[in-house]
């Protein structure tokens, strides 16, 4: 049986040190990743000596026998004999616990026992991946190790006090004035452990401790008079219709459509300036690296080297993945908050963004004969990253014992049924609104109005809701689409609004 996840919740607080703190904190850092690496190569040569033992691929092999042959007895009874030959090999998590105990000794003025303990477990769970998922175990590669965390609030990594203490050093934290959320968490809730994190911002290494808080975190303060801003509103619906770079949402009071993370196209464009200028530098201080129509050797092994400037643009690319990574999530962050305060009840398709990003894999010819793009859209997914708003929702949600309403897009389909004529008209993809009745509607909002009413099998929209709650919606739709009209700013062609001049 599986454990039951505990409801938790994160704290992250900024550490102010000094110099020779984040000299120490590197140092323990990179001992830290020793130990990972130390530990997951013994895993792995373990792995390797019982994949050559021959009991065990016997045993394997009765084990895929008596699944196939659904023998539930013979199925218990070669796990277990899996189980115990893996035991005999180390491969455990308590044995793993007590190998970089071994190690652990040699730096122990710097790692304590309980950190050591939580790398273990960390190999452990890629060791877990290899085993049973088939999986590649990856090693970490210098300064690649990011955090650090102990078991407990009590040994090893402590914050008390508005104070970390971990094996000597004591780094105080800085806390913002009137962060009614931090101190109504530190006050009615438990930690459960303290975790470090390394984070590079401009060029500078920069640490911060995450409080990991026991139970549901407190609702935000609007003021400091101690009145609470009430997260959700209950039992109202909220139907999303999220794209690769858009989204729509309609509810009973509020619609709105716009763009997932609207500034990313500004930062990929600094990207694709940065990206070219290490290109330019790779090419000319590795010449005899590169065919003489421009293309990488290959079949010999290369030799690169970099100068100070090429090292320093790839610094300042990394800075700028950084800054769109961090960006897009405060951007979904606060459109979460958004949508869950218009109602509990959100209503989604079930949207694979993995097989939309992928290249198709039929080859097509438009009609003078050439060959069509094999890209489809992964360059919007990558930069919008509408999986994540979706996760960000279902982890909010998840708060109150809710979870996301996924209707099944077989059966519903949002952007072809009309609810006037009770039909399903199929639409072409540039085809951006629809006839209904005798109104004009944009096509994803729509499509998030007929997701709101969905039925409470999944499987389609209640036609009779739809009846009643559209006049509300098409009041709401055609005053949305005015204020844009009247915003000077260019809007994706998928939402197909045009500004009025």
């Amino acid at each position: 049986m599986t454990k039951s996840k505990k409801d938790c919740f994160i704290i992250e607080l900024k550490l102010v040190i000094d110099t020779w703190q984040t000299d120490i904190l590197l140092k323990r850092f990179e001992i830290a990743r020793t130990l990972y690496n130390t530990t997951l190569s013994y895993a792995v040569k373990q792995y390797t000596l019982m994949q050559e033992s021959k009991h065990y691929r016997k045993q394997l092999r009765c084990y895929q026998k008596a699944k196939k042959s659904n023998d539930t007895k013979e199925l218990k009874q070669t796990a277990k004999e899996l189980n115990n030959i893996r035991q005999s090999f180390g491969l455990s998590e308590n044995q793993l616990h007590a190998y970089i105990k071994k190690h652990q000794h040699n730096y122990k003025k710097h790692i304590d026992s309980n950190t050591s303990q939580k790398i273990a477990s960390t190999v452990w769970k890629a060791v877990q991946d290899v085993l049973f998922k088939g999986s590649k175990a990856h090693f970490k590669r210098y300064g690649m190790l990011h955090s650090v965390e102990g078991k407990s609030n009590k040994a090893g990594i402590r914050f008390k006090e508005n104070v970390v203490y971990w094996n000597g050093l004591t780094l105080p934290v800085r806390i913002r004035k009137q962060d009614l959320f931090v101190e109504e968490s530190l006050a009615l809730h438990t930690i459960n452990y303290c975790r470090l994190v390394k984070k590079v911002i401009r060029g500078v290494h920069t640490f911060y401790v995450q409080l990991v808080m026991n139970g549901i975190p407190p609702a935000k303060r609007i003021s400091s008079t101690g009145a609470f801003r009430h997260a959700y509103q209950k039992q109202k619906r909220v139907g999303i219709d999220i794209g690769p770079s858009t989204i729509a949402v309609v509810s009973e009071e509020t619609v709105f459509i716009q763009q997932l993370a609207p500034e990313v196209p500004l930062l990929e464009k600094q990207k694709r300036r940065l990206l070219r200028k290490l290109d330019r530098s790779r090419r000319s201080t590795n010449p005899n690296n590169f065919n003489k129509d421009g293309t990488i050797k290959h079949g010999v092994k290369l030799r690169w080297t970099s100068s100070k400037n090429y090292q320093k643009t790839k610094k300042q690319v990394k800075e700028l993945y950084r800054m769109k990574a961090s960006y897009i999530k405060e951007k979904h962050g606060a459109l979460a908050n958004k949508i869950l305060s218009l109602g509990d009840e959100v209503y989604i398709e079930t949207m694979h963004f993995k097989g939309l990003a992928k290249r198709t894999k039929e080859t097509k010819t438009n009609n003078q004969g050439k060959f069509q793009s094999k890209k489809r859209f992964g360059k919007s997914i990558g930069n919008h990253a509408p999986a994540m708003l979706v996760e960000i929702i279902h982890q909010k949600l998840g708060y109150t014992k809710q979870t996301i309403q996924k209707v099944n897009t077989i059966t519903f389909k949002a952007s072809q049924y009309n609810h006037v004529t009770d039909r399903y008209e199929k639409k072409k993809l540039h085809q951006r609104w629809s006839q209904i009745g005798n109104h004009l509607v944009q096509r994803d909002l729509y499509s998030a109005f007929l997701l709101m009413n969905s039925d409470t099998n999944l499987q389609q929209t209640n036609q009779d809701l739809c009846k009643k709650t559209f006049i509300t919606f098409l009041e709401l739709h055609n005053q949305h689409i005015e204020d844009l009209k009247q915003v000077k700013k260019i809007f994706p062609l998928s939402m197909g609004i045009k500004q009025i001049k």
